[in-house]
């Protein structure tokens, strides 16, 4: 995810090794973009918004199933959006 000003600067990269230690990520490719991150959050700064970057890491494939409310075929909740045309 994006860690700036920039909505649309998130790269998509695999973390090939991790040190538990120091916190020190290798990763598939370079990043395009800058993100910044930190041990603890941001929140007491900028009103109570955590700027750290996420890493969502996958050890197996998962199936997200909802119900067919309305005929929409379900809805996901989710905790970043953008609006390109604001």
């Amino acid at each position: 995810m994006s860690t700036s000003y920039d909505n649309l600067g998130s790269d998509d990269v695999y973390i090939t090794e991790y040190d538990n230690l120091t916190g020190r990520a290798n990763l598939s490719k370079p990043l395009n973009y800058y993100h910044w991150g930190d041990r603890v959050s941001t929140g007491e700064k900028y009103n109570g918004v955590d700027m750290r970057g996420e890493v969502i890491t996958l050890s197996r494939n998962i199936r997200i199933r909802g119900t067919d409310e309305e005929h929409w075929g379900g809805s996901f909740e989710t905790t970043d959006s953008v609006e390109f045309d604001a």
